[in-house]
């Protein structure tokens, strides 16, 4: 004959199980409690991080507040590399022209060309900036 106190026990265990079982189960649902301001919050992180923003290198080949200096620059930039004349940016910060040239994923191929851009235009430096997106074919 089976050992009546085991069996007890092993009956009592279960019972125990299945009572903790049905008393702190889950039904898997969550509710999220929030109001406006989260729902804001989410959406500005997400347009962050779904942004076609994409950062590098160019390089400021003229910093200055004559209109006609930073556009003689910029011609001057494009009839020297034709290859590049398309990634010419001639911006306007008051009381400042800037022209700023390339879109380098890379730091070392911007600094490449810096060093032979020094030559001709003086005073260029690097600097990080959002740059386009490459065309891809």
């Amino acid at each position: 004959m089976p050992n009546l106190d085991a069996m007890k026990r092993s009956l009592l265990t279960l019972a125990v199980l299945l009572l903790g079982l049905l008393a702190f189960g889950q039904d898997g649902k969550v509710e999220i409690i929030g109001g406006e301001e989260i729902d804001r919050a989410i959406e500005e992180k997400v347009d962050r991080l779904d942004s076609t923003d994409l950062w590098g290198y160019r390089i400021q080949i003229y910093f200055g507040s004559d209109r006609k200096s930073s556009g003689k620059v910029a011609q001057k930039f494009k009839m020297r590399y034709p290859e590049l004349q398309d990634e010419v940016y001639k911006d306007y910060f008051q009381p400042n022209w800037r022209v700023r040239v390339g879109n380098f994923h890379r730091k070392i191929d911007a600094q490449k060309l810096m060093h032979i851009l020094e030559e001709e235009f003086g005073d260029v430096f690097l600097v990080r900036d959002k740059i386009e997106l490459p065309i891809i074919e």
